[in-house]
This record gives C-alpha cells, sequence and structure tokens, in this order.
C-alpha cells in the first residue's frame, strides 16, 4: 500500500490556496526551479483534486517531450551535458497551447482539471507565459487558470537540496532517476540570477552568485509571470513526507502531443527556425 497522502495541514495557508483552487479553477499549474518544492505541490494538488471528486489530468515536462525525442530528431538535436537541446525545447512549446486548448475541447465536464508543471527555466513550456492574440490566451489569462509559484525560505531551500541530493543517489522509484541532477539544479538557479542582473541592471557578487535568494527569484517570477494570475506559496517549513513526491496514488491522465502533432511541431520549428538558428531564441526564453 502506498504512503501517499495530504500532508500540508489543514490550518496552513498553502492548504487554503491549494483547496480554493481545486474547487474553482480549471487548469492549475505549478511554475519554477527544481529544488522548491513544486513536485510536492503537485502531488499535493492531485491528492487534494481527488478528494474533492476531480477528475485529474497532468502534463509535466519529462513527461510531454519525451514523444519528442525520436531517433529522428535525437540525431538533428542531440542532448549535450545532460541538456535537452534547443531545438526540443522549442518543438515542445509549439505544440503546448495547442495542446492546452484540445484538452480543453476534449473534456468539457467542469469535473475535469488539469494540473501542469511549468519549470520556465530554459524555455521549458515558457509559451504558455506567452500573451499572444490566440484562442488559448483567452482561457490562459482567464480565472479558470491558475499559477502557483513556490518559493521556499533560505533554509527551507537548504533542506530541500539536501533532500534531492539523497534521493538523486538514492531513487526510491523510477521518476526521482529522472531527476536533474545538482549541477542542474544549480546552473538553473544562475540563470534566474542571470535574468535578475540584466532586469535590473546590477552585477551579482559572482562569490556568491551561486547563493539562493529567495527576492531575487520571487522579483523575477513576479515579471515572467506578469500576464497570469500568479499566487505564490510562501514555503516557510518543511513538511514531513513519506514515501515519494512523486507517487500519486490516485488515477490520472497525462496529456500528451499526438505523433501527428510532434510532425506538425517539427514542420513549424523548421520552417520558423531554420539551421541553428532556434539556438540563440531559446537562450532568450525570458524575453516575452
Amino acid at each position: 500500500m502506498s504512503d501517499t497522502q495530504i500532508i500540508i495541514p489543514k490550518d496552513s495557508p498553502i492548504r487554503a490556496q491549494l483547496e480554493h483552487a481545486v474547487s474553482t479553477r480549471r487548469m492549475i499549474f505549478v511554475a519554477g526551479l527544481p529544488g522548491t518544492g513544486k513536485s510536492l505541490m503537485l502531488q499535493q494538488i492531485i491528492l487534494l483534486a481527488d478528494q474533492a471528486g476531480r477528475r485529474v489530468h497532468t502534463m509535466q515536462w519529462d513527461a510531454a517531450r519525451r514523444p519528442f525525442e525520436t531517433p529522428q530528431w535525437l540525431e538533428k538535436y542531440p542532448e549535450v551535458d545532460n541538456l535537452t537541446h534547443p531545438g526540443i525545447r522549442k518543438a515542445v512549446g509549439l505544440w503546448v497551447r495547442d495542446g492546452v486548448m484540445n484538452w480543453h475541447a476534449r473534456n468539457s465536464d467542469p469535473a475535469e482539471l488539469l494540473v501542469a508543471e511549468l519549470p520556465v527555466v530554459g524555455g521549458r513550456f515558457t509559451e504558455l507565459l506567452h500573451q499572444l492574440d490566440d484562442e488559448a490566451e483567452v482561457l490562459l489569462g482567464s480565472d479558470h487558470a491558475v499559477f502557483f509559484v513556490p518559493i521556499p525560505r533560505a533554509e527551507i531551500r537548504r533542506a530541500i537540496e539536501g533532500f534531492r541530493a539523497d534521493t538523486f543517489a538514492n531513487p526510491r522509484n523510477e521518476q526521482e532517476t529522472k531527476d536533474a541532477p545538482p549541477e542542474i539544479v544549480q546552473n538553473d538557479w544562475l540563470d534566474i540570477r542571470r535574468v535578475h542582473d540584466l532586469w535590473a541592471d546590477t552585477q551579482s557578487d559572482q562569490a556568491n552568485a551561486h547563493v539562493y535568494d529567495a527576492k531575487i527569484y520571487r522579483h523575477v517570477y513576479d515579471r515572467l509571470m506578469r500576464h497570469r494570475n500568479l499566487q505564490i506559496l510562501d514555503i516557510d517549513r518543511t513538511f514531513e513526507t513519506k514515501g515519494s513526491a512523486y507517487e500519486r496514488a490516485v488515477p490520472v491522465q497525462e496529456l500528451t502531443a499526438s505523433a501527428e502533432e510532434i510532425d506538425q511541431s517539427y514542420g513549424k520549428l523548421q520552417g520558423l527556425f531554420p539551421g541553428d538558428s532556434v539556438g540563440p531564441v531559446v537562450e532568450r526564453w525570458y524575453d516575452y
């Protein structure tokens, strides 16, 4: 039997935010860096939604990009140093808005709920944050969707990073074997620092650039989410977990692209970004 359970206390403001979302929203997105409690929040939302009688559909970056990584396209866009090639990241991004809209059209029952992970940094599902003149914008920019960003305090971030290092070295299930290694987690934080310095016209002290700063983190995500219904989850304590944050213990349906949609996305990618031109575009993932 799974140890998966709702562990966020009933008197926690976070619990109130999540419960309100699962009872009122059509789509819930959880955005942020690895090592911020994102996976646990996703798990808890799914459990609360099931408890509330919602039928849960999930969309997560690793599961969504995997069908795009066929031998044909990996040959053209190979992974380097554990990083997904910008071409594949952009191909997934060119699909995702239509993917969400198609899900919405196919699942009209109000009981259906989409719960999605939104990594953002590095151009991972960033397209969901763009304010575009399309049908998806009507849905994504409305009160039907909420975008949560868990922001742990510094001491909590250190505890989460230590826990992630342990599970990366000794994974408890298959999903934990696919977690970003510690160096990728650190590089993602440095990318947030870089964007902050660019926007604030400052220069971080390089000796301390690796040190997490919740204020910088919030400043960057406030701006990234400026076109969306953003709610911050203030992570001010650790939660006593049993099992893995990736365990769901309730049935979910996974939203991924079909083979036809993948072909269409790569066709669009090659038309918009011939040769190696996609790389610099994805490098400026924050520029919208």
